[in-house]
């Protein structure tokens, strides 16, 4: 993963939990925190921050994934050298179609040594969508928070259902409903 996902990460549990948590959190995870945006790291890594937070917070690790995907959207969007307007973007449905074809394209560009997702549209009409999301970082439950950052960026009030597609969480399936 990328070093500015971890970054981002970090940022989030200052401003969400603050400086003595986040301390708290790297002791117990026993990792030194530094991080440079365009390095890549192990996303077990992160998994070990996320699991040293949960324990010290009481709340369930894929609440916090998802917490941070929420938290991450607007960061990600405003780091990439796009302008969603000159798409004709304005809705969460029509950013997401873009994702796989354009977005992701344009992350890689700035992050080259980046490994995305795969976005995959089952079905989409002007108020449904269902995609399958793989990764073998089983990060389900962050890209559950991005499309519910997205749908807060958009003003959208979407239903979201998330299902596992296998036993690992490589392979979800979330279905977006206006």
């Amino acid at each position: 993963m990328q070093g500015v996902v971890f970054i981002e990460f970090i940022n989030i549990v200052n401003r969400h939990f603050g400086s003595s948590i986040c301390r708290a959190m790297t002791e117990k995870a026993n990792d030194d925190i530094q991080f440079t945006p365009n390095s890549n790291y192990s996303h077990h890594r992160l998994l070990k921050l996320v699991n040293a937070l949960s324990e010290l917070t009481g709340l369930p690790v894929n609440n916090l994934l998802e917490i941070m995907g929420r938290e991450v959207f607007l960061p990600f969007l405003t780091s990439l050298p796009i302008n969603i307007e000159d798409m004709d973007i304005d809705n969460t449905i029509d950013f997401i179609i873009y994702l796989e074809t354009y977005i992701h394209v344009e992350a890689k560009k700035l992050y080259p040594k980046a490994k995305v997702p795969t976005v995959i549209i089952i079905f989409v009409s002007s108020n449904k969508l269902i995609m399958d999301y793989i990764s073998p970082r089983c990060m389900g439950y962050v890209c559950l928070g991005l499309l519910k950052g997205c749908a807060k960026y958009f003003n959208d009030d979407i239903g979201i259902k998330m299902l596992l597609m296998d036993d690992s969480g490589a392979h979800v399936r979330f279905t977006l409903t206006k």
